[in-house]
């Protein structure tokens, strides 16, 4: 932690007018600073400095230059060091130190009793100076938002312009808040009166800051905070002494209508960040057409998203989501790969069972990707390549795919070598520090791995049982990670350690697929079923007995499709045709034979590298100020059924939401009650999909929209029983 705030100001010298840089650097005296920390405290001040300074101006309390000036005066050694730190090149940069005294009555006052070599070569601008530190905490500090392109903010004084201006961050030390402090004292007259009783303020924010300026001032007055602009709207002056402090403002209104229609004295007001001091009524400590001439550019047209603020935080207000229609620029980089070498044979049906009890939603069978040829072939070379020498220990997670690797990869490592000794094979299981106590390098193996769990818990057991410099290698035949950036951060974990060189780090093939958490569509679709088993449903028009056997085959078939999709209304499973653009040419002529649940890990994959494009006119990831969502056009783009529920299932309910956007909702009101009208064609074949995600919320219309297609759809399927019209009941 800082003991002091430094910065760099440049002013002209008061008696030549030559222009003067100095590295300012205030100590406050909030604790006392020894000897040891105050010599530190100005020799990293002049490291983190761009450019040699003129001179260095030491600013303290008017109580603590006492104690500055023994340690100066006593410490020849240290005073050279920092001489010969101020010097380049055979000339002497830093010319002199300087040390000021600040006090409330007094204000800045330059030191004269220090023993000089020569009198001051500089009078020095120091109130100017201290504006310049001031200005440099703005900067260096989260003081100032920039609405972004399309936006502007909406003040609560309903001013609606570019910048949103945080007072309370502008210290963020114990060292800054004593020099804003200090400033705030120094500029607002009123503070540094004995008598004064009341200090108004607008914002507990700003809290900390005035009572450091009346800490400073010697004052007990008490602080009134206001929470909202309506609450300060109503105060009057009090009869005793007092002062008003505003905490930023962009337009001034504030404090010219405590003045103009509250009757305050203007004399007594301090905005302590505006946008500039002309026109303004009061004082104003920190102007921001001083701090940083790019503030005066940011302009409003008119056409702009507003960003309304409340109090000292802001949401996003009427700003319509982005809509993304998926295509090639979205294609995975080794899809192609994973469907030739894993699609047919290797995908596991969907929520299969893995070891233990837990189910995964996507999963490939760890068996059939290790005994793949494509991943024997470039096991050989990456061994030859990039696997250490040293290493004499395969360990292997506890299925027979991974262990499957571990014995290819130990028989190349020993082939490759020339050696009479295999590496020693073992389960991670049985692996203890005795084991590996004589191990001079081990190479972890493992067949399929999902963010890399397992893989973190080996690292982890690894640092206990052998040394950081023992060699040590991950290996993975495919990675299922949620994205590219939990992949990134496996792979840093794994080979970042406390010795000179990394780990080594190899996959055969990564595809991010997306959120595997506990909130999945079929898990949301289950909860459906349980509520709509104890809930009491009564639709108009819909009769009693028909509706609660349709409710019931819907309960069924949410019951029954865990592994997979909904099938269609007349039953048959969901299938492909010919020509979806990911899956390229790789199933010509057998499209039969993929998946339902290599359908969904495709979409899905798709999806997430929609989500870590890196082009944000493509991308499917929120910002701050943007929401993002699936355009209805990709229902009709990819109007297999299949691909259909597959969007549905892997698509995140936000990406779902048309509730905000009154044109997209009437889009896929208009395609939703297709769907329903014609569920028996194959037109509709997703239609329980599409009910579904309705009545779970996971796809979100207006209200409006979303009463119009409900109550068409009962209105074409109430005389029949069936799932669809159970599901389209549940619809809210």
């Amino acid at each position: 932690m800082r003991k002091a705030y430094s910065f760099v100001a440049r002013g002209a010298c008061l008696d030549t007018g030559y222009e003067v840089d100095a590295l300012c650097v205030f100590f406050g005296t909030k604790r006392r600073v020894s000897a040891l920390e105050f010599f530190d405290e100005l020799t990293t001040s002049i490291q983190e400095v761009q450019a040699l300074p003129d001179c260095v101006v030491v600013v303290t309390d008017d109580s603590a230059l006492n104690t500055i000036r023994e340690y100066w005066t006593e410490a020849s050694g240290q005073i050279q060091t920092l001489m010969e730190r101020g010097s380049k090149k055979g000339g002497q940069f830093v010319k002199q130190y300087y040390f000021v005294a600040w006090s409330a009555q007094d204000g800045l006052t330059v030191d004269g009793t220090l023993p000089r070599e020569k009198p001051p070569l500089f009078k020095l601008p120091l109130e100017q100076f201290i504006q310049q530190g001031l200005n440099s905490l703005v900067l260096k500090n989260p003081v100032v938002q920039v609405a972004p392109a399309g936006h502007v903010f909406k003040h609560p004084s309903s001013t609606v312009n570019k910048l949103f201006i945080q007072a309370r961050e502008l210290a963020t030390s114990e060292a800054e808040l004593a020099f804003a402090g200090r400033c705030l004292c120094s500029r607002l007259p009123a503070l540094q009166s004995p008598d004064l009783a009341h200090v108004y303020i607008d914002t507990m924010g700003i809290y900390s800051l005035v009572r450091e300026a009346l800490t400073f001032s010697g004052s007990s007055a008490s602080i009134h905070s206001f929470h909202s602009y309506t609450e300060i709207s109503e105060l009057a002056p009090p009869t005793e002494p007092y002062a008003v402090i505003i905490s930023a403002s962009t337009s001034g209104g504030m404090a010219r209508r405590l003045h103009e229609e509250q009757d305050f004295d203007q004399g007594r007001l301090m905005t302590l960040i505006d946008v500039t001091e002309t026109n303004r009524t009061g004082g104003v400590l920190v102007r921001l057409d001083d701090v940083d001439a790019s503030y005066k550019k940011q302009l409003a047209d008119g056409t702009e998203a507003q960003i309304e603020l409340f109090g000292e935080h802001f949401s996003s207000k009427a700003k319509p989501p982005r809509a993304v229609t998926l295509g090639v620029p979205h294609s995975p980089k080794r899809l192609t790969e994973f469907l030739r070498q894993l699609a047919i044979g290797g995908v596991l049906p969907l929520n299969a069972r893995t070891r233990g009890s837990s189910t995964r939603l996507v999963c490939v069978d760890e068996s059939f990707v290790g005994m793949n040829k494509a991943l024997d072939s470039w096991l050989h070379t990456e061994i030859s390549w990039r696997v250490p020498v040293a290493i004499d220990h395969v360990i292997h997670a506890e299925d027979p795919g991974s262990k499957s690797i571990a014995e290819l990869a130990a028989n190349k490592l020993q082939t490759l070598k020339g050696s009479v000794h295999r590496p020693t094979v073992t389960a991670y299981g049985a692996v203890d520090a005795e084991t590996l106590s004589k191990s001079s390098g081990v190479l972890v193996v493992q067949a399929v791995a999902g963010d890399g769990g397992l893989l973190r818990e080996i690292s982890r057991d690894l640092r206990e049982f052998l040394k950081s410099d023992v060699p040590r290698h991950f290996l993975v035949g495919l990675g299922l990670p949620q994205s590219e950036e939990t992949w990134m951060r496996l792979q840093q974990f794994l080979v970042r350690n406390a010795s000179a060189r990394e780990y080594g780090f190899s996959v055969w093939l990564v595809l991010p697929i997306g959120s595997d958490g506990a909130k999945t569509a079929w898990r949301a679709y289950s909860e459906l079923a349980a509520a709509a088993q104890i809930e009491e449903v009564a639709v108009p028009g819909v009769d009693k007995d028909v509706l609660e056997r349709s409710l019931e085959q819907a309960v069924a078939a949410i019951s029954s499709s865990f592994t997979g999709f909904f099938p269609s209304t007349q039953g048959a499973a969901l299938g492909l045709s010919e020509g979806f653009v990911f899956f390229g040419t790789v199933f010509d002529g057998r499209i039969g034979d993929v998946t339902q649940s290599t359908a969904y890990a495709t979409v899905a994959a798709v999806l997430q590298t929609a989500r870590d494009l890196a082009n944000p006119a493509n991308q499917l990831k929120p910002s701050g100020y943007e929401s993002v969502i699936l355009s209805p056009e990709n229902f009709l783009r990819f109007n297999d059924e299949l691909l259909q529920a597959c969007i549905l299932r892997a698509a995140h309910p936000s990406e779902l939401d048309y509730s905000s956007s009154p044109e997209m909702s009437r889009l896929m009101k208009e395609f939703l009650v297709k769907v329903f009208s014609r569920h028996d064609h194959a037109y509709g074949s997703a239609a329980l999909e599409f009910g579904a995600a309705l009545a779970s919320g996971r796809l979100r219309l207006t209200a409006e929209d979303r009463k119009e297609v409900r109550d068409k759809a009962i209105a074409s399927l109430a005389v029949t029983e069936g799932a669809l019209l159970g599901l389209v009941c549940l619809i809210a």
